[in-house]
């Protein structure tokens, strides 16, 4: 059998603040997965925190495992969300996610024709 090798040696620790920030969004849910409402990817090497809000001070330089552990150390704060990488970067680009651009452009050319 293959040792899997872990890249920053963090997994154990990113696994658990993934499932918590999981659980708080789908109480029923078995395993972190990324909360776009399009997106569902499981993979937890693909998975990251989103600061659904800017960044504070404290939170600016801490990364991968620091990261976790401050989330952890400060019992899980509000304001994060479990999203893939491309969502999370996608979200800082776009008003939506492309996963959703759909559903948004729907909704926008509703809005453009109530007006008219």
């Amino acid at each position: 059998m293959a040792k899997t090798i872990l890249a920053n040696g963090d997994y154990d620790l990113k696994y658990e603040v993934m499932m918590y920030y999981t659980l708080r969004y789908n109480p029923s849910a078995v395993r972190p997965f990324c909360n776009c409402k399009g997106c569902r990817e499981i993979c937890v090497e693909f998975l990251c925190i989103d600061h659904k809000k800017k960044r504070t001070k404290k939170e600016k330089n801490l990364t991968g495992k620091a990261f976790y552990q401050y989330l952890k150390e400060n019992n899980y704060p509000e304001g994060f969300q479990v999203l893939c990488f491309g969502c999370n970067f996608v979200k800082g680009v776009y008003p939506k996610c492309p996963h959703l651009f759909d559903k948004y452009l729907r909704k926008k050319k509703s809005e453009e024709k109530d007006r008219r």
